[in-house]
């Protein structure tokens, strides 16, 4: 139970140092939960639900969101104070760090700092595969925005690479264009500000589905393996399940993007 408590007092800690540093009103309330402290008891959710929201409601008003560090210090935490299982599942699905870069110019100034924040946080865990994720707004055609989105991540994979001090990370750049938009049916210029942004992933292979799943695990093959045959024949597939109806597509993409991930896997054995 101590180890609990400390835990409860650890996550207190953190969330009060990412409210500070954001600015927000945030006092830590009296926990009286009786069970293992996992961040998850009602007060730690009630709590955590808030500051994401004020959080987010920064981003949304342009303003630059400071969670570096603090969130590998989350994640260190966690890693602690959790069993082997928990703790695998942490490491594999826990971090989706997402800021809005993006204008129409490129990169905002203010959101350098961000980005060398990330190289910060990847420093910290080098032996993960990450993904930077680039994303458009839902304006224009796909073809065009998902090289647009491409480009836009290997633009910020090249500057966080850059700086970072270890060299042999591995930091894949996908393309999603407008297939996993924040605001689906953005109509004003404030809500296609949302979709044009970037994210900084540890990767898990079952956080997307669909096409956008076919994209990551052709970027990562394309990265880790190279260009090759197979990696030919796959982008092949991909072009011929994009002419069939959407309904009867859906399963296919997500059985190409598994048959991508083991001939990725069997090719690193």
């Amino acid at each position: 139970m101590l180890k609990s408590r400390y835990t409860c007092e650890q996550l207190k800690a953190i969330r009060t140092e990412i409210a500070k540093a954001n600015d927000i009103d945030y006092t830590p309330s009296v926990c009286n939960f009786q069970g293992i402290c996992r961040g998850t008891c009602p007060a730690c959710e009630a709590e955590r639900s808030y500051i994401e929201q004020e959080l987010s409601l920064r981003q949304k008003a342009g303003k630059a969101v400071k969670i570096a560090g603090l969130a590998s210090s989350l994640l260190a935490l966690s890693v602690q104070n959790i069993s082997a299982q928990e703790r695998q599942e942490m490491n594999s699905d826990s971090l989706v760090w997402e800021n809005y870069f993006f204008d129409f110019g490129g990169v905002k100034p203010e959101n350098e700092q961000q980005i060398e924040e990330m190289a910060e946080f990847i420093d910290e865990y080098p032996d993960k595969l990450y993904l930077i994720v680039g994303h458009t707004d839902t304006r224009g055609n796909e073809n065009y925005n998902l090289k647009l989105s491409l480009k836009r991540a290997e633009y910020i994979s090249r500057w966080v690479a850059n700086h970072c001090k270890n060299k042999n990370i591995r930091i894949v750049p996908v393309g999603l264009a407008f297939l996993k938009p924040n605001i689906a049916n953005a109509t004003d210029e404030v809500a296609h500000a949302q979709n044009r942004r970037a994210s900084l992933e540890i990767y898990n292979p079952n956080r997307y589905s669909g096409k956008s799943a076919v994209l990551v695990e052709l970027a990562i093959y394309k990265t880790l393996i190279g260009t090759d045959t197979k990696l030919s024949s796959f982008e092949k597939v991909l072009g011929k399940l994009d002419a069939i109806k959407p309904l009867a597509r859906s399963s296919k993409y997500d059985k190409l993007a598994e048959k991508i991930r083991k001939a990725r896997e069997t090719f690193s054995k």
